[in-house]
């Protein structure tokens, strides 16, 4: 790039923190399409105080983030495979543990929470695309109430509701009564031949697109088909292959998402400096939350294309076309929401109280055990930007395959070779590389394809410091800028040596402040701990075998009924050893205490 390219990109820069934005959301389009809700749509939940309004977190579950699954009209009228119940019909939602909600004007199709209507900007079609509140809002059940918790991690089982989605398509196209009921709502009476011939063909390529999509993320032989299941996502792996299998048009360019981790709660992500269980993101304000933002976008069906530039772009040096269908400003209000999220605390309405005498003996313990780690942020500063703890994976000693595969998985670069990482800045690509700089180098080319734009969302959520001072886009740019080399620089280093033995020595975890930690079960990275009582067990005594699934709380142990639910976790593989991703080992802290401290120290996190 020229300098005097770079010098016009870093003037948009800085002349965007003069623009401002509106702080209204985007509003749904003027003529949505108009539907039937699903049977069983009346749904009857409480909610807790997180700082939220109704009018947000209609907002939150609804406002559109650029994913794209199907159209927004076949998601209303595909049929499940195996009968003809809709797809979306609460009770199949909900054995997929997503939540469904009750049409309403931001959701004017009933769709399930965190499913989102989408208009492609190019064609203008509906489309259904997931947005964060799919994985980030979940419901607990105790004694026949329902409590929804903003920014609590899913249950949902992502793999396995796209596995029943192909399956419904495939038998939509291969029975004819099904596609004829399917064509009729999606097309009207009055459709002609064409009419149908065209949607059975494009019906046709959609659910083939969605295979490959399976396809690249399959798991490896040997992994038993249940691996993922409810309450975790490789969500890594799923970004990763978005950028180098998908973005780079080479289906065969992948790596197995072998890591699969328990999605993380969102409140205090947005204050936190680190993102990601492994702390490999730097979350500087104004760009660093839109860049981790789009990322995830990419691995939840928000397209990703990089590919070269046309012949007139190249003439002033434009080599690399970056596209997608993210919905950039969508992401600077999500942003700006899960900024003034607030934890939530143990409803002494609807739970047993909590016994005080204990859980002050267990705040003691807390401070000795755990607090170095896990710092106590009192209530009234949790919206303050903190440290996050970052801790040697040799240290902690549980698994390391989340942060292994995120380190040390490489891909062709393709048409990337030669280039930059970070487009204006950082070492050029090799031929082979990092698989996780691929999709970020083309996160990177979608923030510098519309510079005003970016920074114009990203200002949403950060327009002053807590201070109330201007911030500096420029200059937070360039810090990012310099925090993603840092870390990248460190990386190759790590490369170098632990993905040479495996043993990851350098590779860090983060710990969390751990506000509202009883309402985010099962517990480590990997979601391989059912419950907190199980979490202060000696590691070979930790339950090796429980249910996941059940929304049914456990006020006790903390966590939620691990004697039923909807899929068995095994730590083990067959041969009785600790399955790769899946380990409960490690996390030894509070570990030695009796079990009269145990339980105190289980208490005073009811509290946090």
């Amino acid at each position: 790039m020229s300098k005097l390219r770079l010098v016009i990109t870093f003037s948009l820069i800085g002349l965007v923190t003069a623009i401002g934005c509106s702080t209204q959301p985007p509003k749904a389009p003027s003529s949505p399409p108009k539907i039937t809700p699903a049977q069983g749509d009346d749904i009857q939940r409480v909610w807790l105080d997180q700082g939220w309004s109704e009018k947000t977190r209609q907002n939150f579950w609804f406002t559109n983030q650029g994913a794209q699954i199907i159209p927004y009209d076949w998601f209303v009228w595909l049929e499940q495979a195996d009968s003809q119940q809709l797809f979306r019909h609460s009770e199949h939602m909900e054995m997929l543990r997503y939540l469904p909600m009750q049409a309403s004007e931001a959701n004017p199709g009933g769709l399930p929470i965190g499913f989102a209507l989408h208009s492609n900007q190019t064609t203008g079609e509906n489309w259904v695309g997931m947005t964060c509140a799919a994985c980030h809002t979940n419901q607990l059940d105790y004694q026949g109430t329902k409590i929804l918790i903003e920014g609590a991690p899913t249950l949902g089982n992502f793999v396995l509701f796209f596995k029943k989605l192909i399956e419904a398509m495939d038998k939509t196209l291969a029975d004819d009564d099904k596609f004829q009921r399917f064509a009729v709502n999606v097309l009207g009476k009055n459709s002609t031949a064409s009419d149908i011939t065209e949607l059975k063909n494009r019906l046709q390529n959609v659910a083939l697109a969605s295979t490959n999509r399976q396809n690249v993320n399959q798991l490896p032989s040997g992994y038993p088909e249940d691996f993922t299941s409810y309450a975790r996502l490789d969500a890594f792996g799923n970004i990763q292959n978005a950028g180098t299998a998908f973005a780079l048009h080479d289906l065969s360019n992948k790596n197995t998402p072998t890591g699969p981790v328990s999605y993380p709660f969102l409140w205090g992500t947005h204050q936190s400096d680190v993102v990601q269980w492994n702390a490999s993101a730097p979350n500087t304000p104004i760009i660093g939350p839109l860049v981790r933002n789009i990322g995830e976008v990419v691995g939840v069906f928000g397209s990703l294309e990089i590919k070269e530039a046309p012949f007139w772009q190249r003439l002033w040096g434009k080599e690399i076309r970056y596209s997608s269908t993210v919905d950039i400003m969508g992401l600077g209000y999500l942003e700006s929401w899960v900024k003034t999220l607030r934890s939530p605390q143990w409803p002494l309405d609807y739970f047993p109280a909590i016994d005080n005498d204990k859980a002050a003996k267990g705040a003691v313990l807390y401070k000795i055990q755990c607090a170095s780690c896990h710092q106590v942020i009192p209530r009234e500063d949790e919206l303050n930007r903190y440290i996050a703890n970052q801790t040697l994976i040799s240290e902690l000693k549980t698994d390391p395959v989340t942060a292994y595969n995120a380190s040390c998985h490489m891909a062709k670069t393709h048409i990337l070779e030669g280039t930059k990482e970070r487009i204006l800045i950082g070492d050029k690509f090799d031929e082979i590389d990092n698989a996780i700089d691929i999709p970020v180098n083309g996160v990177v080319g979608l923030v510098l394809k519309d510079i005003p734009l970016a920074f114009k969302a990203g200002n949403i959520a950060e327009r002053t410091t807590d201070d109330g001072k201007k911030i500096n886009a420029l200059a937070e740019f360039k810090q990012l800028i310099s925090e993603h080399l840092a870390a990248r620089n460190k990386k190759a280093q790590v490369i170098e040596t632990d993905c040479k033995d495996g043993r990851l020595d350098n590779g860090v975890y983060k710990g969390r402040p751990l506000n509202g930690i009883w309402a985010t079960a099962p517990y480590l990275h990997n979601g391989s701990v059912a419950n907190l009582w199980e979490l202060l067990q000696i590691p070979e005594k930790r339950l090796a075998e429980f249910w996941v699934g059940s929304r049914e709380f456990d006020p006790v142990n903390v966590g939620y009924e691990t004697h039923t639910g909807l899929n068995l976790f095994r730590v083990n593989d067959k041969s009785g050893q600790p399955q790769k991703g899946n380990s409960n080992l490690g996390h030894n802290y509070g570990t030695a205490l009796t079990d009269s401290q145990k339980w105190q120290l289980v208490e005073y996190m009811k509290t946090l």
